[in-house]
């Protein structure tokens, strides 16, 4: 007992001095220890029939919700997979999410803790009012207590739709799966965009339009943010309670009238429908104030209508340029064409599953694939790249280059200065980023591989999405630890690490003369 209360007291120690660091020292050194303990745990599971290179590599592409392999996930041991589903939930939810968890669990007392709640608030840069001290940790659970509802909520519905929408027969797919742990790992994967398959890749539902739509559906949830999922929820809870208003009006309105016509009591079974009406309202109206964390309604309309444009540019892209291409869509009919067309779309902006066979892709699907890579999904998401708020932003200030104005200006709202400043540098430190990077791959890669595919997989690397042209099982290595650092970069932003290795907020006096609109980025 006494052992147990000194582990206590030691593990209560780690966590508040951990706690007690910057977000984005947090940010940073959770993804590495979650990455290097990963990595020993899938090494310890296979039992020697895996490298540690190639351990390390699966934890780093799993935790950073890359996808990138260079051993099939096919040919892990079960328990290897198990491993590598809990390591992409953990990535895909987020080091933040589960470090402040983690801080409510072990330090407790969070009502008490000023410091973890305000932690918490910058972590996920939340726009809630500060009404006091003491009112912000209960702030924090409700959040987190929705996050961790939704995600597993919206996981399990596309684990079971997927259990139903899939082809019967799975005889033929590698290493034999099971139906229900197959939907379930897909599931996972494809709400947290880590693009990881059991069965290697997702060519069998290349023919079942109905199940990629499951797929398509969970990878744009994951992708465009918890904020604006939270949004939509609350609209549509708002939308729910009023429709229950009105139904229960209406059947007071008609046991009133027939009590007078009939001169009879009503029946118990309309008193019930009632009760049960009102007791439906009043809880829908406690779970929608309990919802806390959304999206501000500008940056839902950018992300909502963003992803619109680029799911459509580049489906509609793909669908035209692989039309008559016997190795990619060639192949298939219409319909499948269309459905296999825009999920690639989708996929290339952060999940990294695909149906056909990328190695055989013309070179405009492969320019408009790396440009789809580098802007990615929504903040506060699975989704990697530049995000699509920060190229908005950048768009509407070239815009301003061309005919200048006083100010960045979206949909009528002036956009805040800290956010253009922000977009700014997170689109010059990714380029450089990229170009350094290509610089070290191509050194590394000895002159083995074209320059068109390390391109490629650096952009897929560095973009958390996990597609290739097939390079990855022959990469060297030295590679096998380079590519990690891709995704790591990727994964937690180089602007993040910036301010984490400086200790600089990156954001110099513009806050305090700042009067615009907040809008997430990077």
């Amino acid at each position: 007992m006494g052992q147990f209360k000194f582990l206590k007291r030691n593990v209560n120690r780690i966590a508040r001095s951990f706690l007690l660091l910057s977000v984005a020292r947090i940010l940073c050194l959770g993804f590495a220890g979650a990455i290097l303990l990963g990595s020993f745990m899938i090494y310890a599971s296979e039992a020697g029939r895996v490298s540690y290179a190639d351990s390390f590599y699966l934890a780093s592409s799993a935790i950073c919700v890359t996808g990138l392999t260079t051993i099939p996930v096919s040919e892990l041991a079960f328990s290897s997979q198990v491993i590598m589903l809990f390591l992409f939930q953990i990535g895909g939810l987020g080091i933040i999410t589960f470090a402040v968890l983690v801080g409510i669990l072990v330090v407790r007392g969070l009502s008490r803790s000023t410091r973890i709640a305000a932690f918490f608030f910058e972590a996920i840069d939340s726009h809630e009012s500060d009404d006091g001290k003491n009112k912000k940790a209960p702030y924090v659970r409700r959040i987190l207590l929705s996050i961790l509802n939704i995600s597993l909520s919206i996981e399990l519905l596309g684990a079971c739709l997927l259990y139903i929408t899939m082809p019967d027969d799975l005889s033929d797919l590698p290493g034999e799966p099971n139906r229900l742990f197959l939907s379930l790992f897909t599931a996972v994967s494809a709400f947290n965009n880590a693009g990881f398959s059991i069965v290697d890749d997702l060519s069998f539902l290349s023919r079942d339009p109905l199940a990629l739509l499951v797929v398509e559906s969970l990878v744009v949830m994951g992708g465009i943010g918890f904020p604006v999922i939270l949004f939509f929820e609350k609209t549509l809870l708002e939308a729910f309670r009023n429709v229950m208003n009105r139904v229960e009006v209406a059947m007071e309105t008609y046991l009133m009238s027939r009590a007078l016509e009939e001169g009879k009591e009503p029946s118990w079974i309309y008193l019930l429908l009632i009760r049960m009406s009102f007791w439906a309202e009043e809880r829908l109206a406690l779970y929608r104030q309990a919802l806390r964390g959304e999206s501000s309604r500008i940056q839902m309309k950018l992300l909502l209508y963003g992803s619109l444009i680029l799911v459509h540019v580049g489906g509609i892209g793909i669908l035209f340029t692989e039309w008559d291409n016997p190795e990619t869509i060639g192949k298939f009919s219409f319909i499948d064409k269309l459905f296999n067309s825009f999920f690639l779309s989708v996929s290339s902006r952060t999940a990294g599953f695909n149906t056909f066979d990328l190695s055989e892709i013309r070179s405009p699907t492969y320019v408009l694939l790396c440009s789809l890579m580098f802007v990615g999904g929504g903040p506060q998401g699975a989704a990697g790249g530049i995000k699509i708020t920060t190229f908005v932003i950048l768009l509407m200030y070239l815009r301003n280059v061309i005919n200048p104005q006083a100010r960045v200006s979206i949909m009528g709202e002036d956009v805040s200065k800290n956010s253009v400043a922000i977009s700014t540098r997170i689109y010059f430190l990714a380029t450089i980023s990229i170009v350094f990077f290509m610089l070290v791959i191509t050194l590394a890669n000895g002159h083995r591989h074209g320059i068109e595919d390390i391109f490629f997989e650096v952009m897929s690397a560095f973009g958390t999405v996990g597609l290739s042209k097939g390079l990855t099982p022959y990469i060297t290595g030295v590679e096998k630890f380079l590519y990690p650092c891709i995704m790591y970069v990727g994964r937690v932003g180089v602007f993040t690490l910036l301010i984490a290795f400086t200790g600089h907020s990156g954001l110099g006096t513009l806050g305090a003369q700042d009067d615009g609109v907040k809008i997430q980025v990077g």
